[in-house]
């Protein structure tokens, strides 16, 4: 070295194996490594996020849109007609909540059947449930059949249906004539409508006379257990379809109370069987389907929402078609199910035992 190279001595560690390494050169980048890599992991725990509070949310009163529900086109604005809002908020206080349907009818028109001539109102019409119900009033050719499609829908049904008066659901003044005739109401989606479909329905009956008897929903088992780990909850997760279905429950009773007439909520399991089965393009899933038809044939009805199960389309529309006729199924809300066995109970025994 020259002299002009200055020799820069620095402590060495010697006790570290391996190359000498400098103390002072050491100790600060390590502490900085792990420094940085605590504020890395810091930085991806969700509770290290630091965020504003949430400002206070205000609970608006819920109010009538425009829609007409999953029927319906969205096109053009058209007004709910009725007050049911406000019909609602008349009901007597105590109204049950859903799970605990008041035992005792209205009394407008308490425990009034339908008789023979009278119009049932059938919305649903398009599923595997509801056709098959339309299958089984055509059988008795006691009722005049009617239903509220689609404008792009009704031709193609009233070409299948040629005996059911089939309405274009977005001429308002032709749905408010058939509405008002309807002794009957039966929702029968497959699938939970949105509220806004059954305040629909219901607003004519609150705007005057109707001959409006009943109105039978279609819901699901595990209504009343939805916040349960063991029970709904995780169908209830990601759908949100309990949630849908207590809802609609919950309006239908407030509904009936207010306009004085009959409701009856029946609760399927997991829809199985049906007019469609043998469309299934898997061959293995429609063998499984003619399995649970050959093997289940048993039906239980129970009026607590307490178990879980399949129940066949057929017994489901059954089940539907009992409950509008028979005085004992007013103001109730009960579950069908199918179990294992060979042969179909009589309705009349099913009813007896269950209520």
């Amino acid at each position: 070295r020259t002299a002009e190279t200055p020799t820069v001595v620095r402590p060495i560690d010697k006790d570290m194996p391996g190359p000498r390494r400098s103390r002072a050169t050491t100790l600060p980048t390590a502490a900085a490594a792990c420094g940085l890599a605590s504020l890395v992991l810091l930085s991806l725990h969700p509770a290290s996020r630091l965020t504003a509070a949430p400002a206070a949310r205000v609970r608006q009163p819920r109010v009538a849109t425009t829609t007409l529900g999953p029927f319906l086109s969205r096109a053009g604005p058209r007004r709910i007609p009725g007050n049911v809002a406000s019909a609602r908020r008349d009901c007597a206080a105590g109204v049950a909540a859903p799970g605990a349907a008041r035992h005792v009818a209205p009394t407008g028109k308490p425990g009034q059947v339908l008789e023979e001539g009278d119009t049932v109102l059938l919305m649903g019409s398009l599923d595997a449930v509801g056709r098959s119900l339309i299958t089984k009033l055509q059988d008795s050719g006691k009722y005049k059949i009617s239903t509220l499609l689609n404008p792009n829908v009704v031709k193609p049904f009233q070409n299948r249906y040629a005996s059911i008066n089939c309405v274009d659901a977005t001429k308002a003044e032709e749905a408010k004539a058939e509405l008002g005739k309807a002794a009957m109401v039966i929702m029968a989606f497959e699938k939970p409508a949105d509220t806004d479909t059954l305040r629909y329905l219901l607003g004519y009956g609150a705007e005057g006379e109707t001959a409006l008897k009943r109105f039978v929903l279609l819901s699901k088992t595990g209504v009343t257990r939805k916040g349960n780990f063991g029970g709904g909850f995780l169908k209830n997760l990601f759908t949100k379809e309990l949630d849908k279905y207590y809802d609609l429950e919950d309006l239908l009773q407030k509904g009936a109370e207010a306009l004085k007439v009959d409701f009856t909520v029946v609760r399927s399991g997991n829809l199985r069987l049906g007019p469609d089965t043998y469309m299934i393009a898997d061959s293995l899933a429609a063998a499984e389907e003619q399995l649970f038809d050959a093997k289940f044939k048993n039906i239980a009805v129970s009026a607590e929402d307490s178990e879980d199960g399949d129940t066949s389309r057929y017994d489901v529309a059954d089940a539907l078609y009992e409950a509008m006729l028979r005085p004992e199924a007013a103001n109730k809300i009960f579950s069908v199910l199918n179990k294992e066995g060979k042969e179909k109970p009589d309705w009349d025994t099913l009813y007896k035992s269950s209520f």
